[in-house]
C-alpha cells in the first residue's frame, strides 16, 4: 500500500509538471476509448485443433452461492474461438486474474451467452462485454441471450447492444420455450443450440429460460444451466447430440430420499444425475453450480464418489467430475483428455486430486 510519503514530491512539484501528469491522463484515456489505438496483449488462446476447453470461472451459483463470490460462469475455447458463458458477479475478478497470468485475453473473445435474467448468470456481462468490444481485433462480438435477457438488456443498456451498439445482440430461443428467436448461432467454429430449461426466470415467466449444446471438432457438449429435468427435456438433447462428451450439470442438491416439493428449486439434483447417464450416455458428467451449503469439498467428492458406484452398478459408462473455480478441462469428440487447476483454491486442488485418483479421464 502506498504510504503519503509516496506522493510527497507532487505537493512541491512545478505547474508544468502537473499539467503534464494530466496532459499524460489525457491522451490514455483518448486511447481508450478509440479501442483500436489500444494496444492488446498477445491472445492467450492456446487451445490445440481438435479439442475443446472448459474453464471454471466458478463453481457456486444461487443466492447464496453467488454472495459467497463463486458465480462465474465459464469459458468454452477451441483453437479460433473463445465463447463467454453465464458471468454472474465473481467473472470479471477471475478474468482479470486469468489476464494477469497470461491465461485469457480480452482480445480472443468472440461471444458472452446468458442464459436467463438471475444475477448469479448474468451480473458481470456490462463489464466483460466492454473488454471484450474495447480489445477487439476486428469482426463484430456478439452478445447472445435468452428472450427475456435480451429484452432487457436492449432497453437497460442500449449503448451497449442498441442500433449502433458495441455488440450486436442474438436473441436464442428454442421452439419449446416462450419467446422468438434463433436455436442456434455460429461463433466461429462452435455452434451454440438453445435448447429448453424449465425454471422460474420471474414470476409468470417459467419456460423462457434455455441450456446450451456447444458443438464443435471436439463434440457436443450439453451446458444444462438451470432446470428441472424432464423426459422431454431430454429428447431435446438427444435430438441434436445423442451421446454428448459431457454434460455441464447444474445439479446442486442432493435429494437423494426425493423429499416432496424440493424439485420446485428448478435446478437439477444429484438423483438425476443417473437418469441423464442412462438415457444419453455422456463420457463425462461435470458437476457445477453448488450452492453455499453444498459448497464444502468434502461434499463435492461424496456426491461425486457415491454418484460413480451407482452409475458402475448399472454398467454406465459415465464418469462424474465434481468442479471448482480454476478447473481446465480439455476434451477431444470422444473424452476428456487433460485437466488442470488455473485459479488455486482448497476445492479446486482436492477436485484435482479427485480427478487424479480416480482415474476419470
Amino acid at each position: 500500500m502506498s504510504s503519503t510519503s509516496d506522493f510527497a514530491h507532487l505537493y512541491t512539484a512545478r505547474d508544468e509538471d502537473l499539467i503534464a501528469i494530466l496532459a499524460a491522463a489525457d491522451a490514455a484515456d483518448i486511447a481508450l476509448h478509440h479501442p483500436a489505438r489500444v494496444k492488446p496483449r498477445p491472445p492467450a488462446r492456446s487451445t490445440a485443433p481438435g479439442t475443446c476447453e472448459v474453464l471454471l470461472l466458478g463453481a457456486l451459483g444461487c443466492r447464496y452461492g453467488m454472495l459467497a463470490g463463486g458465480a462465474g460462469g465459464h469459458l468454452i475455447r477451441t483453437a479460433t474461438t473463445t465463447v463467454l458463458v453465464d458471468p454472474g458477479p465473481a467473472a470479471l475478478s477471475m478474468l482479470l486474474q486469468l489476464i494477469e497470468q497470461g491465461l485469457f485475453s480480452w482480445s480472443e473473445l468472440d461471444a458472452i451467452a446468458v442464459t436467463h435474467l438471475h444475477p448469479d448468470h448474468y451480473a458481470d456481462v456490462i463489464p466483460c462485454l466492454e473488454g471484450m468490444v474495447s480489445y477487439s481485433t476486428g469482426g463484430r462480438k456478439l452478445l447472445l441471450a435468452n428472450p427475456t435477457a435480451a429484452a432487457r438488456f436492449a432497453a437497460f443498456s442500449p449503448y451497449h447492444v442498441g442500433e449502433g451498439g458495441l455488440a450486436e445482440l442474438v436473441t436464442l430461443a428454442h421452439p419449446e420455450t416462450d419467446g422468438l428467436g434463433r436455436a442456434s448461432v455460429t461463433v466461429g467454429d462452435v455452434i451454440l443450440h438453445a435448447v429448453p430449461a424449465v425454471h422460474t426466470e420471474e414470476a409468470g415467466r417459467s419456460r423462457n429460460a434455455i441450456g446450451l449444446i456447444y458443438e464443435s471438432t471436439a463434440g457436443h457438449i450439453w451446458y444444462t444451466s438451470d432446470t428441472n429435468l424432464t423426459e422431454a427435456l431430454l429428447g431435446h438433447v438427444a435430438a441434436i447430440c445423442p451421446t454428448p462428451t459431457m454434460v455441464i450439470a447444474h445439479a446442486d442438491a442432493s435429494n437423494i430420499d426425493q423429499v416432496p416439493g424440493r424439485a420446485e428449486a428448478c435446478h437439477l439434483e444429484t438423483r438425476d444425475v443417473p437418469v441423464i447417464a442412462a438415457t444419453l450416455h455422456p463420457r463425462h458428467v461435470l458437476i457445477q453450480h453448488y450452492d453455499i451449503a453444498y459448497s464444502a469439498t468434502d461434499y463435492r467428492i461424496a456426491q461425486a464418489v457415491w454418484l460413480q458406484r451407482q452409475l458402475d452398478r448399472s454398467n454406465l459408462p459415465t464418469r462424474v467430475l465434481p468442479s471448482a473455480s480454476g478447473l481446465r478441462l480439455v476434451l477431444t469428440d470422444t473424452k476428456v483428455i487433460d485437466y488442470g487447476v488455473v485459479l488455486g483454491s482448497d476445492a479446486a486442488f482436492g477436485v484435482a486430486g479427485y480427478l487424479r485418483n480416480q482415474a476419470c479421464l
